[in-house]
């Protein structure tokens, strides 16, 4: 059994198009635990199920009661996996909503390189972070996370952020307990053979794409940091003062998800040059 944790959040407009990539590729069984947080009131989820019924092995929660924030979601989700209840050498994937898995059979790659390692990520080191220590990256980004669960629960993991060390991104905790306790992670690097954007929609290791900001403004660290003379003057404030690079950003990103909604062979032929 895979059990996949995704957190839909604002938007529902990723929620199909994940189903169907999940299900048109994933070799074994596999369950979602899907959070939806501060979506549109007037919009009925049973509505927004297809014909072929791509949610059907969804678990929906809305998780009123858990602090709105990515992290804490996240590790509300998989709280709800029972160890006791399950194999714990069952996979455990934790998925951004706007992270699609392209390659058939994708799950027994990572399955495979679990042999070796114990957990594989997207290592997003493309981008720019100069506000890390260098101990703190890379670090496995939770847009794309597998390990067993087994692993997972036995040694109490989680997203847990930790701003004392002047880190607000989830994952850098993981890392410096992975590397404590010298535990190897298989890292998916971006594989892209072209970009529209230098962060965004992404392919890592042949095998999972991610759009990227799909559900928040379209800004980065390297839409700072990669802009020297921009980023000495106005640091990440740099929005404030350019709001039309916010605007820029989100209109490539809307065209590209167009495309995306229409085309299923779009992201292999426009970013990878693959059929």
């Amino acid at each position: 059994m895979i059990h996949i944790i995704t957190n839909h959040h604002k938007t529902f407009k990723w929620l199909n198009i994940q189903a169907k990539y999940l299900k048109e590729n994933t070799a074994n069984e596999y369950r979602v635990y899907c959070g939806t947080s501060d979506m549109p009131t007037d919009i009925n989820l049973d509505d927004l199920s297809l014909e072929e019924s791509v949610l059907d092995k969804y678990i929906i929660d809305t998780m009123d009661k858990v602090e709105n924030k990515h992290a804490y979601k996240m590790n509300y989700l998989a709280s709800l996996i029972n160890l006791s209840q399950e194999d714990e050498n069952d996979l455990l994937v934790f998925l951004d909503p706007d992270a699609l898995p392209l390659r058939s059979g994708w799950d027994n790659f990572i399955i495979d390189a679990l042999k070796e390692y114990s957990a594989a990520a997207i290592s997003r080191e493309e981008n720019i972070e100069p506000l890390l220590m260098d101990h703190q990256k890379p670090y496995p980004h939770p847009c794309f996370f597998a390990t067993t669960l087994g692993f997972w629960k036995k040694n109490n993991l989680s997203w847990d952020l930790d701003a004392s060390q002047g880190a607000h991104c989830a994952g850098v905790l993981l890392k410096q307990w992975l590397d404590k306790k010298g535990h190897k992670w298989a890292k998916l690097l971006r594989t892209n053979c072209f970009n529209l954007h230098p962060l965004n929609f992404g392919i890592y290791g042949g095998l999972i794409y991610h759009h990227g900001s799909g559900n928040r403004p379209i800004y980065d660290s390297i839409d700072v940091w990669s802009r020297p003379e921009l980023s000495r003057k106005y640091g990440v404030s740099l929005d404030l003062h350019w709001p039309g690079l916010l605007e820029f950003n989100q209109r490539i990103s809307d065209l590209v998800f167009q495309e995306i909604e229409n085309n299923s062979r779009f992201i292999n032929m426009y970013f990878s040059g693959t059929e």
